[in-house]
């Protein structure tokens, strides 16, 4: 059930990445140029996050949680040093180690 949760909170991201790209960018702190900057983050954010979620959710495989609960904490886990070398915002990137962290170990609850 947990493992769910996470795969349908990756779905959603992906929905909003695809459908609302410059949203995103925004939340995100990126600034896309031009039309392909656009295709960017709605085939990385939108695309790449609805194939991860979705897998997920159809093949109820445990090692597709795996994977995809990895990746999550994969990033969380980079970003935490991140906050020291990139001199990133604080406040803004320590939500999203709580978010992507949160969102992995829901996943990996169902490896």
């Amino acid at each position: 059930m947990l493992a769910t949760l996470g795969a349908a909170l990756t779905v959603l991201l992906g929905l909003l990445g695809a459908i609302s790209p410059n949203r995103i960018a925004d939340v995100v702190g990126i600034k896309p140029l031009g039309g392909f900057g656009v295709s960017e983050i709605r085939a990385t954010y939108g695309g790449l996050f609805l194939a991860m979620g979705g897998c997920c959710l159809s093949l109820q495989n445990p090692t597709a949680y795996f994977v995809v609960g990895s990746a999550w904490v994969g990033a969380a886990i980079v970003r935490l040093p991140s906050l020291l070398i990139d001199k990133g915002s604080f406040p803004k990137a320590i939500g999203g180690v709580f978010v992507e962290l949160g969102i992995g170990l829901l996943l990996l609850t169902g490896s």
